[in-house]
């Protein structure tokens, strides 16, 4: 059986290792969290699931990497018909829940800027409207 003294210390190590959990999540700011390889899953276009023959090389569903890395390096990789192609480019964050992102993918000019509907580690959402539609991207990370 424990003692007094055994208790009050496992208390203690458990408040530390909450406190130090939540410190830690906290400090995670959505740069950071953006800071990875994120694999297209899905796209809708005005809220309908799109056939990727139709979309933007850049938006080939489960073919479509995009890579963000520090100093706003990005970095957008597809596979289309078995071939490779990655273009590098930039992002910024225009506010905490705004992302825009510049890059030139198979002569096409690429100029996004899009809300960040969900952010976690493994989970990145995009909205953006373009050419008189709405696009949501689904992305997912390692």
């Amino acid at each position: 059986m424990c003692s007094q003294k055994s208790w009050n210390l496992i208390r203690r190590l458990i408040s530390f290792s909450i406190f130090f959990s939540s410190f830690f999540f906290l400090s995670c700011n959505k740069e950071d969290m953006l800071m990875n390889r994120w694999n297209l899953q899905s796209v809708k276009v005005n809220g309908s699931p799109i056939d990727s023959v139709q979309m933007q090389y850049h938006l080939l569903p489960k073919y479509t990497y995009y890579y963000f890395f520090l100093e706003t390096s990005l970095n957008v990789e597809t596979i289309v018909n078995g071939q490779y192609t990655s273009a590098n480019g930039m992002y910024k964050f225009v506010n905490k829940s705004t992302l825009y992102m510049h890059f030139m993918l198979h002569d096409k000019k690429s100029e996004i800027t899009a809300k960040i509907k969900k952010l976690t580690r493994r989970e990145l959402n995009l909205q953006y409207d373009e050419n008189g539609n709405t696009y949501f991207l689904k992305l997912y990370s390692n």
